[in-house]
């Protein structure tokens, strides 16, 4: 959240962090923290509630709260408004009734081929109650996200956010990421790597890297590193769908928050700088914007979206070391191994 004074207007918080103000204090779903009477303070609000702090050139940056130590404090699904392609906002708690899977992309993700994937599962499964919500996390918008939709043809809502939302908000850190959300609101399954089968850009990696390029071959052989299952994900969204909370699949609102990841001061942090490095990217100050994401990037290393959203502004599919950052994908992907690039899929 960015402020430009001291004072946090209410409705300002609740759309942008899930935290609404009431007589009780601070609350999001059914976690309520006290705070005093009267004007919001930015301070008081960042000290209760965890909040990191960034100050620069006037502005104010409040990251995400860390009271859970994870990434989700409740299971509650926040209100998450975005806009699609041609700037139409969409409010995710229109599809109450329904079950959804939410999935994050990029436009500088391989998984952009994944869409038209994505849709197919959906064409299967909206009937039986399921629909499917792409987020395409792209500081460069429209214009950058049409082409991709334009060759997929979703019939599903197809989201676009510019800000890295979702990160703070669900705790997402790289794409693809998926989310599951019930009938009624309620998260049953927190932000995890998910595929659609078996998409272009896996049977891609898979080819004999005597046919790709010399970088593509370096990626191909750290993706095969990872843990990237694309049969197991369709087959438990197939499961949710056909067994609904008798599902194995389907988390507890404890387990929920227990199984999103960690979050502490540092991804706080990061996230309030990722966010100001936005905020000064679109007011064209590119200086400003590079030095609050290596920032992030050094508070949160594994966080994916942060990093390739950042390098891919100074640098389009460059896997190498990025002008600015003196790191890049193959160069961070080795240093923290490859197979934490997508964690294991806990149950």
């Amino acid at each position: 959240m960015i402020l430009d004074q001291e004072r946090v207007d209410p409705a300002a918080l609740a759309r942008e962090t899930g935290w609404a103000v009431k007589p009780q204090g601070a609350c999001k779903g059914d976690a309520c923290v006290p705070l005093p009477v009267g004007d919001l303070d930015v301070r008081v609000l960042s000290e209760r509630l965890g909040m990191a702090l960034v100050e620069d050139r006037g502005l104010i940056a409040l990251g995400p709260e860390v009271i859970s130590g994870r990434a989700l404090t409740t299971a509650v699904a926040p209100e998450l408004v975005l806009p699609d392609v041609d700037g139409k906002p969409f409010a995710l708690s229109s599809l109450r009734g329904q079950k959804v899977v939410l999935v994050t992309w990029a436009s500088w993700c391989g998984c952009r081929l994944d869409l038209a994937l994505w849709q197919a599962l959906r064409a299967e499964l909206h009937p039986l109650g399921l629909e499917v919500v792409t987020i395409a996390l792209d500081t460069g918008g429209p214009e950058v996200v049409r082409p991709w939709l334009e060759l997929a043809k979703p019939e599903h809502p197809s989201l676009i956010d510019v800000g890295h939302t979702v990160d703070a908000l669900l705790g997402v850190v790289n794409v693809p990421n998926c989310l599951w959300i019930d009938e009624d609101g309620m998260i049953v399954r927190p932000a995890e790597p998910g595929w659609p089968g078996r998409t272009p850009q896996i049977e891609m990696m898979e080819k004999d890297v005597s046919e790709l390029s010399a970088d593509h071959g370096e990626v191909a052989a750290e993706v095969r590193k990872m843990h990237i299952d694309p049969e197991r994900y369709p087959r438990m969204i197939r499961d949710w769908v056909a067994r609904g909370a008798d599902s194995e699949f389907v988390m507890t609102p404890d387990e929920v928050i227990a199984h999103s990841l960690p979050r502490g001061a540092d991804e706080s942090r990061a996230a309030a700088h990722f966010e100001l490095g936005q905020h000064l990217h679109a007011a064209g100050d590119r200086a400003g914007a590079v030095e609050h994401w290596r920032q992030a990037h050094a508070l949160q290393p594994g966080n994916w979206t942060y990093k390739r959203q950042a390098w891919n502004l100074s640098a389009p599919n460059s896997v190498r070391a990025v002008e600015g950052y003196s790191t890049g994908w193959l160069e961070d992907v080795r240093a923290l191994g490859a197979d934490s690039y997508y964690p294991v899929l806990e149950r």
